[in-house]
């Protein structure tokens, strides 16, 4: 009797990738662990093929592959401006990945249009996970509809396992009673060298020089990008809430921008507060917390001996209550901002969607009677079908 079950087939297939942000520092190291991991692409029988890469002021397309060594200088020398032009020139093109590297809410806004036409997405943009309820919607109707996932495990924690953790405990039934965290590794790396006797100004001025900082610091400093994980969090945990429920106390406010000289302006009085602290057993953090329904996030002193108390500079912590866990909370702790760590992130959410694009490539008898069953079992739509839904 004839097999009915799927050939695999040895031959090779393209897995065709476009990079925003590709000469940003998460965006370049994303490109070489794309360019020299050849075990995992081997593995996968996939063949990388980067096809478009943008900066924040050009982008340029070719379908027969962009070198991964020659990004920097083909983007250096192309037109600005030239973004929307370049991406139309990809509609043709099948087994599309989207890979955003930036922290841009615009770039985040076209997420529905993509997911839409069957474009998996990767990224580590925390805008569209913690969107408002309309960019949202779109984004879960566009996905459904297509098949195409958005990959966002790097928006909490880098590689952390937070976003996994919480979806997986929600789909098992647990619910969530509180929690408190550390989100920001920047904020963890500005406090934790506060207490150890550096200057604020200095202490922020070396987050940014070592890569923890968002783009624009401003995010950091503010609490923006701590309440919007904690959203993340917490919609991925099953509860719902917008960024505007999430009570927000900022490190530093500087009304001029520049945050360098207001923190210089603040280092005696950051200076006392911490040895305050220290005289009282206590250290300074920058707490997450939800519980009774109030989402919070705000520059704190809690007990040395406090879990969130004890970690080094950069890391991050959540300490979780829920129905699963009564008799003792459960705690995930340990490096959560970096470029190296985030991009190894990327690159891994971006090997769990090539896994499907290597499902995708089976070869099926090409009969109805098999192959259409197959294809709607596996979420599986012609790239045209999309686009015209």
């Amino acid at each position: 009797m004839k097999s009915t079950l799927p050939h695999i087939s040895a031959s090779v297939s393209d897995l065709h990738l476009a990079v925003i942000g590709a000469t940003g520092r998460i965006g370049k190291r994303v490109i070489e662990l794309i360019d020299t991991r050849k075990d995992e692409w081997r593995a996968l029988g996939l063949r990388p093929r980067i096809v478009f890469v943008a900066s924040s002021r050009a982008a340029i397309t070719d379908t027969s592959g962009i070198e991964a060594a020659s990004v920097a200088t083909l983007l250096g020398r192309a037109q600005t401006g030239s973004f929307e032009s370049q991406w139309r020139s990809l509609a043709s093109i099948h087994s599309l990945v989207a890979i955003d590297c930036t922290a841009s809410a615009d770039i985040a806004a076209s997420y529905p249009v993509w997911l839409a036409r069957g474009i998996d997405i990767v990224t580590p943009n925390k805008h569209a996970s913690s969107a408002d309820s309309d960019l949202r919607a779109a984004i879960e109707r566009a996905g459904a509809r297509s098949g195409a996932e958005l990959r966002d495990s790097t928006t909490v924690g880098a590689q952390l396992p937070l976003l996994a953790t919480l979806r997986e405990l929600r789909r098992a039934g647990d619910r969530i009673d509180r929690f408190e965290a550390v989100l920001s590794g920047t904020l963890s790396y500005v406090l934790g060298s506060l207490q150890n006797g550096k200057s604020l100004s200095q202490s922020i001025g070396e987050a940014i020089a070592a890569g923890y900082a968002e783009p624009n610091p401003a995010c950091d400093l503010s609490g923006e990008d701590a309440a919007r994980k904690l959203v993340i969090l917490l919609r991925a945990a099953g509860i719902d809430i917008e960024l505007r429920d999430v009570e927000r106390l900022p490190l530093l406010e500087s009304a001029d921008g520049d945050w360098l000289a207001t923190a210089s302006r603040l280092d005696e009085t950051w200076r006392a507060r911490a040895a305050l602290a220290q005289a009282r057993q206590e250290r300074w953090i920058y707490r997450a917390s939800f519980q009774n329904g109030r989402a919070r996030v705000a520059p704190e002193r809690v007990p040395v001996d406090d879990t969130l108390a004890k970690l080094a500079p950069c890391e991050n912590a959540l300490v979780l209550h829920s129905d699963y866990y009564r008799a003792a909370p459960l705690t995930i702790a340990g490096p959560g901002a970096g470029i190296a760590l985030t991009a190894a992130g990327v690159f891994a959410d971006l090997l769990s969607v090539a896994e499907r694009h290597r499902v995708r490539s089976w070869q099926v008898p090409s009969t109805a009677h098999h192959a259409t069953p197959l294809r709607s079992a596996l979420g599986w739509r012609p790239l045209d079908a999309v686009a015209a839904t």
